[in-house]
């Protein structure tokens, strides 16, 4: 590859493409992440989601007018193109058909939250990958703001015990539960509880969920994704000190993922794990069957 990554983008429907593509392709952005630039995609949409089909012209216009970004018109056209692949589609059920054609090519790719719509069609994207040795890798971006990790990485704070974490969490069905927008939450709880979650259970009313996660060693952690009031993403984390923080709003989120993602490009380390990932996916699927069922739900049934 050369120093400057030819990056493709999948999917134009979400602000995420115009934000990410002008962080990398426009130098004079004082938060600018040099390493790669933005140089063509296939702008697919889903037409049966509004925030996916109502959305898509407007940032397709911009790509193109202000970006010089070429519109192709397949995935597979883009692979050819490229050293490496943003699949950015809102809706996750069109990620693991989307992805396919990146994991046999082999180019590193970052999917965009949630990894998939369901733990089903995570698995297989993560069993795809790994069969291939394609390196992908998917996060949101709230798990690398400059607040939180100043939290993951304060010495003083020793073994996290427990962690309150909370964010939006809008509802639609075409991504049930927590994998439409919840997984901002989900992503902040699981940066400072690590793996481990046993079981999960849901209490949901049309303004609220609150997940209640059981780790092992009596470690509980909890999410609140709102959908009345204000909406903010935070945490409270609880070790041998108590740290409570809001998302910074001075360096901007996408800048801290972008950085991750073009050093993952270029051959460094994954920024999360695929086992993490995937207990991300399994919790919020196991947080769907509880508040559908009204108990509580080991991850493993859902796995």
């Amino acid at each position: 590859m050369t120093n400057e990554l030819r990056i493709g983008i999948v999917g134009f429907d979400t602000s995420h493409v115009p934000a990410f593509t002008k962080l990398l392709n426009d130098p004079s952005d004082p938060f600018h992440v040099p390493g790669g630039k933005v140089v063509c995609g296939y702008p697919s949409y889903s037409p049966d989601l509004e925030a996916s089909y109502s959305r898509v012209e407007g940032f397709k216009k911009e790509m193109v007018e202000k970006w010089g970004v070429e519109l192709l018109s397949s995935v597979e056209e883009v692979v050819e193109r490229v050293d490496a692949v943003l699949l950015e589609s809102v809706d996750g059920r069109r990620h693991l058909q989307e992805v396919r054609p990146i994991i046999e090519a082999g180019k590193p790719v970052f999917i965009d939250k949630p990894l998939a719509a369901n733990y089903r069609e995570a698995a297989e994207i993560i069993r795809l990958a790994e069969e291939k040795g394609c390196p992908l890798f998917s996060s949101s971006s709230l798990r690398f703001d400059a607040n939180i990790v100043a939290i993951k990485k304060d010495p003083e704070m020793g073994q996290v015990n427990a962690c309150d974490a909370f964010g939006p969490a809008t509802l639609d069905p075409t991504n049930p539960g927590l994998f439409w927008y919840g997984v901002h939450g989900v992503e902040i709880l699981y940066t400072f509880m690590g793996v481990g979650c046993q079981s999960v259970q849901c209490f949901s009313t049309d303004k609220y969920d609150v997940v209640v996660g059981m780790w092992p060693e009596g470690r509980v952690g909890t999410m609140r994704g709102t959908r009345c009031g204000a909406h903010e993403y935070g945490a409270t984390v609880f070790g041998d000190q108590v740290r409570q923080t809001l998302y910074s709003r001075e360096v901007p989120l996408y800048s801290q993922l972008l950085k991750e993602i073009i050093a993952f490009f270029k051959g460094g380390p994954i920024p999360v794990s695929h086992e993490e990932t995937l207990e991300i996916m399994a919790f919020m699927q196991a947080a769907l069957v509880s508040a559908e069922e009204k108990r509580p739900v080991r991850l493993e049934e859902v796995r």
